[in-house]
């Protein structure tokens, strides 16, 4: 057999070599996430809606005329934005939401920065050095008018905690408060204003999804408990052809079998022999991975 492929289905079998390297980050089933895409996205949509206002409330306040857009929203863990902490180099404001701690992070840069031009200063590049103690001030009125008008955006109560510069004393605070709810949503706003452009990362607690569908009565809406342990077959098949029976058994070590452009297709999800969705696949590494397009099956088939 041995028939001839294009370049381009070479280039898809070997990986597609040369390309862009795109960050892969599997998801971590030992953690599983609470909202879906679509409540993320509606999540993402509720806080951009709010950020006009929070503006207003800066500029009315002295604060500066800044320009903010949502940058990025995702599910995280206290575990998770304690461990990637530094021992210095950053300053933290620490928040009760509805009596749960969270947290604005900001680099000393950055929030230095955004001081002098909400002060009217000349902005100049400034280094890491952590901030004074006026300086730390400013920047904490900055932030918990953020902080306020997105967390009212939510329905959630918030109050000012302490702030900090130092990996350990943070610990400290969250290692001496009760255990309470891992789960953060970690919110990155993008400021910006003229010579000056930083990124602010808020860790809320308390973030619920709201319900994408009334449930029908007596309906399952969950899984049972006594269900979650239950391992299943999950596979992927990239494709299939149909050859005759001649043509399979005239098959040679080192024949090729095409089956399409490797950037066009997509595997399909079996779950115990049931079909289950559609994956985009690609290479993490030496690694085959697959991102999930959509699903036909729920917890309560």
């Amino acid at each position: 057999m041995n028939p001839d492929i294009s370049q381009a289905e070479v280039d898809a079998l070997l990986g597609a070599e040369g390309q862009g390297a795109e960050v892969i980050k599997p998801r971590d089933f030992t953690r599983p996430k609470r909202l879906s895409a679509s409540q993320l996205e509606a999540l993402c949509k509720q806080l951009s809606s709010c950020l006009p206002s929070i503006e207003r409330a800066l500029s009315l306040r002295g604060s500066g005329d800044f320009q903010l857009s949502l940058f990025h929203a995702e599910e995280t863990s206290r575990t998770s934005f304690l461990s990637s902490l530094e021992e210095r180099g950053f300053y933290i404001k620490s928040v009760s939401i509805d009596g749960a701690a969270g947290w604005v992070q900001w680099g000393p840069s950055d929030a230095r920065r955004a001081i002098e031009r909400g002060l009217g200063c000349g902005v100049e590049a400034s280094d890491d050095a952590p901030l004074s103690d006026l300086e730390r001030s400013l920047a904490g009125d900055l932030v918990m008018i953020i902080a306020a008008g997105l967390t009212d955006e939510l329905g959630l109560s918030m109050t000012q905690g302490e702030d900090y510069v130092e990996r350990r004393l943070l610990q400290a605070s969250v290692d001496g408060a009760p255990g309470g709810d891992e789960q953060r949503i970690c919110v990155t706003l993008e400021l910006r204003a003229e010579g000056v452009q930083s990124k602010l990362y808020l860790y809320l607690p308390g973030v619920t999804p709201a319900e994408e569908t009334a449930p029908q009565e007596g309906a399952l809406t969950s899984l049972p408990d006594h269900l979650d342990d239950v391992e299943v077959s999950v596979r992927a098949e990239l494709a299939s052809i149909e050859l005759p029976l001649e043509g399979v058994l005239a098959l040679e070590e080192g024949d090729v079998i095409t089956l399409g452009s490797g950037r066009d297709t997509t595997a399909r999800l079996v779950v115990d022999d049931r079909p289950a969705g559609t994956a985009a696949w690609t290479h993490s590494g030496d690694q085959i991975t697959l991102s999930v397009l959509d699903l036909s099956i729920r917890s309560t088939d």
